[in-house]
C-alpha cells in the first residue's frame, strides 16, 4: 500500500534567489545519505541537484515565468516492509512517466532511511511543452494522482489504499501518512512531523509560516497567557 501527497514549492521571499526553496528541495531529496550514495535517484533533467536546478531554471527563463510557485513536491509512502528499493525505483519512474508525461522537468529519489520506504518527486512548475504552469485543483488527488499510485501498486504486487467510501476521498498530510504507517496516529506525531517537513523545505521564518499554512495550519504569533 502507498499513499501519495503533493505540496507546492513557493517563491523565496527572503534574501537570495526566489527559487531557493526549489533548489533546497532538490538537494534534500537527492541527499546521498538518504539515497545510498545517489544510487536511488533518477531524473529527466540532470544527474545531480545542481544540474537539475539549472535545467528547471532554464525552462522558466525561456518562457519568462521565473516568479510565483517554483515547483511541486510529491511524496509516495509505502507500508513498512512491503516495498524494496528496486520496486520503489520502478514505481517512481513509472509514476513520473504517467503523471508528468515528459512535460515537466523532474527529479525523483527513493529514501530508505525510515521504517517506511518512500519516494520523493520534485518537478518544475513550468510545462516545457506548452509554456503553461502546472495547476492543481481540488479533487485532483482523487481523480488523477492517487489512482496512478494504486495502479502501480497493483502492477507490482503491492496492496492498494483502501478509503472510507462513506466519506470524501481526500489527501492527508505527510505527517498522517508517516504516523499511520508506523502504527500510531496522535496529534503530537502529526504536528511534529509536519513541522519537520516544513523546516526541510524552507529557509526563513516567514516562508516556514507560509508552508505550514499551505498544509492547513492556522498560526498565531504572540505570547501565551500562561
Amino acid at each position: 500500500m502507498a499513499i501519495t501527497k503533493i505540496t507546492n514549492i513557493g517563491e523565496n521571499s527572503g534574501a537570495g534567489s526566489r527559487a531557493a526553496h526549489l533548489k533546497n528541495a532538490l538537494k534534500y531529496i537527492m541527499n546521498p545519505k538518504k539515497t545510498e550514495g545517489m544510487t536511488l535517484v533518477g531524473s529527466n533533467c540532470g544527474t545531480d541537484p545542481q544540474e537539475c536546478f539549472e535545467r528547471m531554471m532554464e525552462t522558466k527563463e525561456i518562457y519568462g515565468k521565473t516568479g510565483g510557485r517554483q515547483g511541486y513536491h510529491i511524496v509516495i509512502s509505502f507500508k513498512p516492509g512491503e516495498c524494496n528499493e528496486e520496486t520503489a525505483m520502478v514505481i517512481a519512474r513509472d509514476f513520473c512517466d504517467q503523471y508528468l508525461a515528459g512535460d515537466y522537468d523532474y527529479a525523483f529519489a527513493v529514501h530508505n532511511d525510515q521504517a517506511h520506504m518512500h519516494i520523493h518527486i520534485v518537478f518544475n512548475s513550468v510545462n516545457r511543452s506548452n509554456t503553461l504552469k502546472y495547476h492543481y485543483s481540488n479533487g485532483d488527488w482523487e481523480k488523477s494522482i492517487q489512482p496512478i499510485t494504486d495502479e502501480l501498486c497493483r502492477k507490482y504486487g503491492l496492496s492498494i489504499l483502501e478509503c472510507d467510501k462513506s466519506a470524501p476521498r481526500v489527501g492527508r498530510t505527510y505527517a498522517e501518512h508517516m504516523a499511520e504507517k508506523n502504527g500510531k496516529l496522535t496529534w503530537t506525531d502529526i504536528i511534529q512531523a509536519d513541522i519537520d517537513f516544513a523546516i526541510s523545505q524552507t529557509s526563513t521564518e516567514s516562508d516556514f509560516m507560509a508552508f505550514m499554512k499551505s498544509m492547513g495550519y492556522s498560526i498565531r504569533i504572540g505570547h501565551s497567557g500562561k
